[in-house]
């Protein structure tokens, strides 16, 4: 079936050239576009290279649902790479309440309260893998050494601290832009990140599960996009770094 989705999440998988793409359609159902051999970083350009897959942007796949779907990623669904067309941008309004209707303002709450350790949840949970927090308090931004990953650490509305890696492909390729190419320390770019997200009239975070991870059999909670309005990143997006 034809639909058109608002993409939320655009995450760095640990093959550099792929991607996990993760939007809202208009009924507010998180979808999660996979197909085999993944969602490769050439499929977020049209043919005339033009970034069409992208953070607020409307995006029109081909979807089939899948059988035989693994909580807690039940958002999954197949796609045919080459059904991608771009139809354009949400306006800010239009992003930001694609956001806020699907939020939740407790981590607990969005999965159910089966979140481990306020890291992880196990194979087979009955639960989401991800969703939209809102009215968090961000405390702290590292960028780990070597590969410059951010680390998020943020408080939710009831006052839960949790520190996690964010995989948002925009964040990530902005930070490591900053270090690597303009020759900042990554001291400079944490303590200006730390400014613009705590200043930001509104931050909405979006957190998702990681698929089991071989060595311990667990779902990891990751921080997947980071969003402000205004638009900390002004607009920007992981082409423009």
């Amino acid at each position: 079936m034809r639909e058109t989705i608002v993409i939320t999440d655009l995450t760095q998988m640990p093959r550099g050239n792929e991607v996990c793409v993760v939007g809202i359609d208009p009924e507010g159902r998180c979808i999660r576009p996979v197909c085999e051999g993944g969602f490769l970083k050439q499929h977020l350009r049209d043919t005339k290279q033009t970034v069409i897959v992208r953070h607020g942007a409307k995006v029109e796949f081909d979807l089939s649902p899948i059988d035989t779907l693994l909580p807690p990623h039940i958002e999954d669904m197949s796609f045919d790479p080459t059904s991608i067309t771009g139809r354009g941008l949400c306006s800010d309004s239009e992003w930001e309440d694609t956001l806020l209707n699907s939020s939740y303002t407790v981590v607990g709450e969005i999965y159910d309260g089966l979140l481990e350790e306020r890291k992880w949840v196990k194979p087979g949970a009955n639960t989401r893998s991800i969703a939209t927090l809102s009215e968090a308090r961000i405390v702290d931004v590292e960028l780990t050494p070597g590969s410059i990953k951010p680390r998020i650490t943020f408080v939710d509305r009831s006052g839960c601290e949790f520190t996690r890696p964010s995989s948002d492909l925009t964040l990530w390729d902005r930070c490591r832009s900053l270090v690597r190419s303009q020759g900042r320390s990554p001291v400079e770019v944490e303590t200006e990140l730390i400014s613009l997200l705590q200043n930001a009239e509104r931050l909405y975070l979006r957190l998702g599960l990681a698929r089991p991870w071989e060595r311990d059999n667990r779902c990891w909670l990751q921080v997947t996009g980071v969003y402000t309005f205004p638009d900390y990143s002004d607009g920007k997006c992981f082409a423009d770094f």
